[in-house]
């Protein structure tokens, strides 16, 4: 990992990094006008989905080369091309979690700022290196003066700015939307989108959210929270205890048991924790998540959770509904119970969409993991048809997302990247009616 970046350091030079950050916007544009001309005038003039593919391959070609430096909101796009899209450049996928770098400099001017003493001082030891390193901020290990081994999250620099200057844009915040939902988003949906993002400069609140999460899950034998400490977090720094692990991409390719029983971790956190406590983790970054091997079993660390939403009890109802509609063995009461809760949360535009086979296509790509009470193989053939369908479906005008459920479908969209990724086999339908049950009671 590089350090020192100067856009970051003590003196920002904000006109330098908006003049860098439109030159490599730019050179995106230019990259995607150039493909775009060049297919319509060799291939395919008629703007297919393969058309799009290539197009959308060659912006983010180009976007690979900036995103580090940039950090803020053009790394934060970078980082959801790296896991969501199938053809995306290797180089992203560095962005999860190392980036390049920020100064030692910088980041103990932050620390002694938020905590009125330089982190030699604030703590046992401090590891002046990164162990990771992402779009608003960086991870260094440390220890405590009682003996606890730490994590601690800082904030680079002058972030915040740049990613509310970067959120200004609809056209940006519609790009961290993901290309499923983004072109289809109201004005509405893009000023939700963009609050919540904003929001995760605010260590403060994702510290609640780490409570809040840990308590939801406290008894679970395979989920893992990280522990907060108080006394040594701020509004631009988060002290955690530390987590043990591999990430995602070290997990062995040969070892199909230990890919399924994470995949199944994450499926419970990713669903269970809307469906049962009415909110959710609505950045699912692959970055987000250490395995540790203990025993025969594991243990699934979730890292961030400064991208936290709350669901209105009437959505969270119906999207309740939704899944028990899925889950219904009576296929015809199913398919009835999951339709009437797509209008109760805003997701149905059109009654006559549901005929379509844009729509069709889209409700058995949504239900095929927990379909079957056989394992599922949740590939990236299948998240490919299941983002396509979306697009296809939204793109028709049958659907809609609305603003409060914008960052929940995002995330859902997000999580099956990442189990993509894992490209495990495991019994989905059965995870889930453990989360949820079968919801007959709720029908009397």
């Amino acid at each position: 990992m590089t350090a020192g970046n100067p856009c970051y350091g003590a003196a920002v030079n904000e006109r330098d990094r908006l003049r860098r950050r439109l030159g490599a916007d730019l050179k995106v544009g230019l990259a995607r006008v150039w493909a775009r001309a060049r297919q319509i005038v060799t291939t395919d003039p008629t703007g297919s989905d393969e058309d799009d593919r290539i197009v959308d391959a060659a912006g983010e070609r180009e976007l690979a080369k900036h995103a580090g430096e940039m950090k803020g909101g053009m790394a934060k796009v970078a980082q959801l091309l790296a896991y969501t899209s199938a053809g995306a450049p290797r180089e992203l996928a560095s962005l999860w979690d190392d980036a390049p770098t920020v100064s030692p400099g910088a980041i103990a001017r932050v620390i002694e700022e938020e905590l009125g003493a330089p982190p030699q001082v604030v703590f046992a030891a401090w590891d002046p290196e990164p162990i990771a390193a992402a779009s608003l901020g960086q991870v260094h290990a440390a220890r405590s003066k009682d003996g606890r081994e730490l994590a601690v999250k800082v904030q680079y620099p002058g972030v915040a700015e740049a990613l509310a200057g970067d959120l200004a844009s609809d056209g940006f915040a519609r790009r961290l939307a993901g290309l499923e939902l983004g072109q289809e988003l109201s004005a509405e949906a893009i000023a939700t989108l963009r609050a919540a993002i904003i929001g995760e400069v605010d260590y403060v609140a994702e510290a609640a959210a780490l409570h809040r999460f840990a308590a939801a899950w406290a008894d679970d034998p395979v989920v893992r929270i990280p522990t907060v400490l108080p006394e040594l977090s701020s509004r631009r720094v988060l002290t955690m205890t530390r987590a043990q692990g591999v990430p995602l991409t070290e997990l062995p390719h040969d070892d199909p048991a230990l890919r399924a029983e994470v995949a199944v971790a994450i499926v419970r956190f990713a669903w269970g924790t809307p469906l049962r406590h009415g909110f959710f983790n609505a950045d699912p970054n692959p970055g987000n998540y250490l395995v540790e091997r203990h025993g025969d079993g594991v243990h699934v660390w979730f890292l961030d959770f400064g991208c936290t939403v709350d669901l209105a009890e009437p959505v969270a109802a119906a999207d309740r509904d939704l899944w028990f509609g899925i889950l219904d063995d009576d296929a015809f009461a199913g398919a009835e119970r999951f339709r009437m809760a797509l209008a109760r949360q805003g997701l149905l535009k059109r009654i006559d969409s549901l005929a379509s086979a844009a729509h069709r296509d889209w409700e058995r790509a949504l239900a095929e993991p927990f379909a079957s009470v056989e394992p599922f193989h949740w590939d990236r053939e299948y998240h490919a048809e299941l983002s396509l369908d979306t697009r296809r479906v939204l793109s028709a005008g049958g659907l809609t997302i609305p603003p409060e459920v914008t960052l929940l479908w995002r995330a859902r969209l997000g999580v099956s990247a990442v189990l993509a990724m894992l490209d495990a086999r495991a019994p989905f339908r059965r995870v889930l009616r453990e989360l949820i049950g079968t919801g007959r009671k709720a029908l009397r």
